[in-house]
């Protein structure tokens, strides 16, 4: 019989998978190679956007419609739109930005809605737009107010930063039917000038079901969404009566960015509890196909504030600001004016700093900007200004007021003045996307170097490692770290802004939408978009065979060669596959390996007895080579864990009528297939829910959603990492390799034999002699999977073992 030349660690416990990238593919590797090199010639970006960056105002060419255009840059997201509009800096690549134009201003510089504006004015606009790549959408006053002073500031924004649903604002129905439609007319606007190739990068909580209907589109299409706000945790997501519309919107991208780790981990655990679905660190299992989960932290546009730092109106707003604050420390706020800006929080422990350090009084002053928040909030203004009169009337004199507070917006020089100015910056929000604010005050202290005051709860804490962290509601520790950082000597100034600088620098926001790009980019150079696979030719399938004579045959068990059944002792192998696989075990050339999930003991009562036959059980975890012992591939590995799995599975069982519990050597299974469908679907997210939160993030393991049953397995175990040692460190000498299974264990080996395959092939001398490779998934042919073929059921899977079979009767043994 044939022996694979295997790898000289075969006896070793198997590597941990990666499990970065899963991808899905379909067609032949040639489709793959050629796909790519036409990808990497030029790249086409769609980036859609609530707003455009850009805003139009009539021009004094045209008193009257049809009216010519002035262009400006449009304030606010600023980072978000510098990175951007730094795509058209590659040569390689071309951004087109696609969003809502919003109102037009008059030549009295008065706001009026563009629904008013004639078709001939609108078309204007659209052709003044086109030198700066930027389609407008026009959509009408009501529903673009409904869209976005309703649902997404009144019900989303608070939402997703953290309000429970009571604090949030009643909902008008007219509100989610508005989100619904503005997401379709800018999702209709990116179509139409969709191409294929293109790559979509769908831009925040605005635009969150955009992606699905994208998708449905354009099925082969790679759409990027990026989140800027935070993501709740699920328990607090689960009140939104729109969760599933939301989420399955969401899921409809090839890739989802967060700012932050724990923002994608709250996304992936609402994934599980509200859709059911199975995920890991870095992706979703989406119906088939793989969502990517990636954490790209946002940056600034340093060099534009490095530029508007230094001009001269900034320096003489400087001298005036230096002036009137002689021989004061200034500590520099500016937050909106939202409860979760913490601004209420500041003040408290400002009024706490100077209580404790009285030595500070009449020597450090605080300069709070706010601007209007997401909604008027009067009783947290009517409390910042108490909070501000109480300070001021007890630490302050006729001369001289601890606090200013200045509530509006403020002059951009102005801005920058006070960041290059200040001894130090204190931002206390309590929950923030990123705060991109921290990041400007590092740049503009170049020449001061004075600390940053962080709270723990900003996106940028992570990352911005030289400052202060700090609990904004811990007000006596808050006040010590001012106190910390105001008498901190000018070494050690020097040493955490050195920190914060090198990183702010090397990660703005160039590099984060660069970065973005090109992780969603790998996505489409691997193949992940699939589309439906081919029935699989039956007559290519032999003819193949009989021209090969070195062949290696491996099989999935249940679902595959057997239906699947509602008890599992009862899915046992029919006389015509034992027939088949006898056949071909007796063939020298052949070599053929069942790869199951099944324990030893089920596979040596039913398959062990036919000579010749490979076998591999519990999903990787041991291996019988043809005729052979045993083999235990995790010999030496910590079971300590499953005790813990049992006892939680154990719990549910006890509660969940009709499940079992299948103990294993190296693995442990849930079945839930015999429970009432929708309750054991019910408990088998919160047993998933609770395996992550008290099992998997702390031991080496990983849950396996399987057909109606979870399954706990030692991370390094996978089907995968089998095929990879039966194809053994010569992968070309197979000449016919057919690998055939139905569920999500199965995919890992085809994506094994997929990267397997392409790198014989890269190797090999003679192209025309490339070797036939056949992964084979049971189900129908719109199933997303990595396998190039497919067949509608396990009676298929047999006919095509009985057809190859019986070729082994016209040719002789070699």
């Amino acid at each position: 019989m044939i022996k694979p030349e295997l790898d000289k660690s075969a006896d070793r416990s198997l590597q941990v998978l990666s499990l970065s990238r899963a991808q899905s593919f379909s067609g032949t590797v040639e489709d793959a190679h050629a796909k790519n090199k036409e990808l990497n010639s030029h790249m086409r970006i769609l980036a859609a956007t609530h707003f455009l960056p850009l805003c139009v105002s009539v021009s004094e060419e045209t008193l009257q419609e049809p009216y010519k255009w002035k262009v400006a840059r449009r304030s606010g997201h600023t980072a978000m739109y510098a990175g951007i509009r730094s795509l058209n800096d590659h040569p390689s690549s071309e951004c087109i930005q696609v969003g809502w134009i919003g109102n037009y201003k008059d030549l009295k510089g008065e706001e009026h809605s563009c629904s008013s504006l004639t078709e001939e004015s609108r078309e204007n606009i659209r052709k003044t737009l086109e030198e700066y790549k930027a389609v407008p959408v026009f959509i009408d006053e009501e529903t673009a107010n409904a869209h976005y002073e309703g649902y997404s500031k009144q019900v989303l924004w608070p939402l997703l930063h953290y309000m429970s649903w009571n604090d949030a604002h009643p909902t008008d129905p007219l509100w989610w039917n508005s989100y619904c439609k503005v997401n379709q007319i800018l999702a209709d606007a990116v179509s139409a000038i969709y191409k294929e190739g293109d790559i979509i990068w769908v831009h925040d909580y605005h635009l969150l079901l955009m992606p699905e209907m994208l998708s449905k589109m354009h099925p082969a299409s790679s759409i990027g969404l990026f989140l800027h706000s935070p993501f709740p945790s699920s328990e607090l997501f689960r009140s939104l009566p729109n969760r599933k519309e939301i989420l399955n919107g969401m899921l409809g991208s090839t890739s989802i960015g967060f700012q932050t780790y724990s923002y994608a981990r709250h996304f992936l655990s609402s994934c599980t509890r509200v859709l059911g679905l199975e995920s890991t660190p870095t992706g979703i299992d989406n119906k088939g196909s793989i969502v990517n989960i990636g954490v790209f932290p946002i940056g600034i546009d340093v060099k534009f504030v490095q530029e508007r730092r230094s001009l001269p109106c900034v320096q003489s707003k400087m001298s005036n600001l230096k002036e009137m604050f002689a021989n004061k420390h200034i500590i520099i706020g500016r937050d909106k004016l939202d409860e979760v800006a913490g601004i209420k929080q500041k003040l408290e422990a400002f009024e706490r700093f100077l209580e404790l350090y009285p030595n500070w009084q009449d020597k450090v002053v605080l300069i709070q900007v706010t601007q209007p928040g997401q909604t008027r909030q009067p009783r947290l203004e009517a409390k910042i200004s108490e909070l501000v009169t109480s300070i001021n009337s007890n630490y302050g004199s006729l001369e001289f007021m601890p606090v200013m507070y200045h509530h509006s917006f403020l002059d951009t020089d102005e801005y920058m003045a006070l960041l290059n100015i200040a001894d130090l910056c204190l931002i206390t929000v309590i929950r923030d996307g990123m705060n991109t604010g921290s990041l400007e005050y590092v740049v503009c202290q170049q020449d001061k170097h004075s600390p940053l005051i962080l709270s723990e709860f900003t996106g940028t804490a992570g990352s911005v490692s030289g400052a202060i962290q700090i609990n904004p509601w811990d007000y006596e520790s808050v006040a010590q770290a001012i106190d910390t950082a105001l008498r901190m000597s000018p070494e050690e100034k020097k040493l955490r802004y050195n920190e914060m600088y090198k990183h702010v620098v090397t990660h703005d926001a160039q590099h984060w939408a660069s970065t973005v790009i090109k992780d969603l980019r790998a996505t489409v150079l691997a193949g992940k978009s699939s589309s439906a696979t081919p029935f699989l030719d039956l007559a290519f399938f032999a003819r193949a065979f009989v021209e090969s004579k070195k062949r290696l045959i491996m099989l999935d068990y249940d679902g595959t060669l057997t239906p699947i059944t509602n008890i599992p002792a009862e899915a046992l192998p029919p006389p015509e596959m034992i027939a088949a696989l006898k056949k071909l075990c007796a063939d020298p050339r052949n070599f053929v390996c069942i790869i199951s999930g099944r324990d030893r003991d089920f596979l040596n009562l039913h398959l062990g007895n036919i000579k010749g036959l490979a076998l591999s059980g519990e999903h990787g975890s041991f291996i019988r080579y043809q005729d052979g012992d045993w083999i235990n591939l995790l010999d030496e590995m910590d079971m300590s864990w499953k005790d813990e799995v049992m006892s939680i599975f154990q719990f549910y069982t006890e509660r969940t009528a009709g499940s079992t519990i299948e103990y294993k050597e190296t693995s442990i299974t849930w079945h839930f297939r015999n429970a009432d469908p929708e309750y054991g679907e019910f408990q088998a997210k919160e047993c998933m829910n609770h395996l992550e939160n008290s099992v998997v993030s702390k031991r080496p393991v990983e849950i396996l959603v399987g057909k109606k049953c979870l399954e706990v397995r030692p991370i390094s175990v996978n089907k995968g990492e089998i095929v990879k040692r039966l194809m053994g460190v010569h992968p070309e000498q197979w000449e016919f390799v057919t690998c055939v299974g139905d569920d999500k264990t199965d995919e890992d080996m085809f994506r094994a034999l997929r990267t397997m395959r392409q790198g014989v092939i890269e190797q090999s001398l003679d192209a025309t002699s490339a070797p036939h490779y056949f992964t084979i998934t049971v189900g129908p042919s719109d199933k997303k999977s990595a396998a190039a073929w497919h067949v509608t059921s396990s009676h298929k899977v047999v006919e095509a073992l009985e057809t190859i079979a019986a070729t082994e009767d016209k040719t002789a043994y070699m």
